[in-house]
Order: structure tokens, then C-alpha cells, then sequence
């Protein structure tokens, strides 16, 4: 299981945004690998061509997805499904499988919020927000 909470900022959206940090330097652990991703054999059907299409799309907007095929093919199957067996039926889904497509398509930078950035120094703009902090 995943630990809770926010997830730690990448060092390339802390030098976007002008928040890094001597303290916050940490060592990528995950490496661009170029290439096309290899489609798993036993993705069939509709999850075939939802991975077709997302791929094709990651591609134009530059994202690489090498090394992550598993996953990918996994957020294709769950959509597959959740298009073929509820929403074709016009049948209410499960909320674990809405969820979980929910943070498979953040994860790929397929929801409007995953893709903004977010604007401005809130901290500065907050004067609580210095409460409990030194000097």
C-alpha cells in the first residue's frame, strides 16, 4: 500500500515553479528512457485501442511511458472495462474501480488538474501562514 499523503514534487517542477531548496535536493530515482512502449500481449479488445490512442497521445505531447507498460496496460484494462461491462450497460460502476481509474489517469497526466500548474507563492499571500516558523 502506498504511504499516505502528498506525494514529493519532482526537482524539475520545484526549478519551474522557483521553490527549490538546498535541503529538498534529492536524487532522481526514475530515468528517461526513450524509445516506444512494447504493448504486453494479453491487452485485447477495446483495452488494445485505448492503448493505441493513449499512447499516440503521450507521443505527441512528449511524455515517454517507456518502462511504465504495466501500468499503462493495467489503466487501459480498467477503462476498457469500466466502458464495456458499466457504462455500455448504462450500469453505476464501482467507486473502488472509479478511484482507481481516477489515480491511474493522474498518474499519466490525463486529468486537467494533473497537467496545471499550480499559480503564484501562496505562503507569502497568507500572513497565518508564518504562524510557528523562525525567523
Amino acid at each position: 500500500m502506498a504511504t499516505p499523503g502528498i506525494k514529493p514534487k519532482s526537482a524539475a517542477i520545484h526549478e519551474m515553479r522557483g521553490t527549490t531548496k538546498p535541503y529538498r535536493e534529492r536524487e532522481e530515482i526514475v530515468e528517461h528512457i526513450e524509445g516506444n512502449p512494447e504493448r504486453p500481449s494479453w491487452l485485447t479488445g477495446r483495452a488494445r485501442k485505448i492503448w493505441e490512442e493513449k499512447t499516440a497521445k503521450y507521443l505527441a505531447r512528449g511524455q515517454s511511458v517507456k518502462g511504465c507498460e504495466d501500468s499503462l496496460a493495467q489503466y487501459c484494462a480498467l477503462e476498457a472495462s469500466l466502458i464495456d461491462d458499466y457504462w455500455r450497460k448504462k450500469l453505476t460502476p464501482p467507486m473502488a474501480m472509479v478511484n482507481g481509474h481516477r489515480i491511474f489517469a493522474g498518474e499519466f497526466f490525463d486529468t486537467p488538474a494533473s497537467q496545471v500548474k499550480p499559480s503564484g507563492n501562496k505562503a507569502a499571500s497568507n500572513p497565518f501562514n508564518r504562524n510557528g516558523r523562525g525567523p
